[in-house]
């Protein structure tokens, strides 16, 4: 192989990597402050009902991605779908029952809501040991 051969496939492979770190940078940023969000919004939940209430608003917010034409992170159709009292009722029964018993979920949608929903308290036990470190 010519060095110009060598120096166009290094080339490429520098390119690839730092995309690469870009992207994870950038998800990371924006999984932050989507979680920065849920962590504000669940603090006006009942501790009761805070579990449910969190796998919906994963759940919403993985459907309103998927929708085209609306923007990342847009909670305002989900906060319009609260001002209905039965079908919250109705969602937060389905959701805590998912909770108590994941392995019927068959859902690609409600699969990928559980691992955000997972991700999420790995995220609060990071930002709560965070805070106890400051004090």
């Amino acid at each position: 192989m010519s060095s110009t051969a060598w120096i166009i496939t290094g080339s490429v492979l520098v390119a690839t990597a730092i995309g690469g770190v870009v992207l994870y940078r950038h998800r990371k940023k924006s999984l932050d402050t989507f979680f920065n969000q849920v962590y504000m919004q669940s603090k006006q939940i009942p501790k009761k009902k805070k579990n449910g209430f969190l796998l919906l608003m994963f759940k919403e917010s993985v459907l309103s991605s998927k929708k085209k034409g609306k923007a990342k992170g847009d909670m305002t159709s989900f906060t319009n779908k609260l001002q209905n009292p039965k079908y919250l009722n109705v969602q937060l029964v389905q959701m805590s029952s998912i909770l108590r018993d994941r392995s019927k979920v068959k859902d690609k949608k409600m699969k990928r809501a559980l691992a955000l929903y997972d991700s999420y308290f790995q995220w609060e036990k990071k930002q709560q040991a965070a805070a106890e470190k400051e004090k």
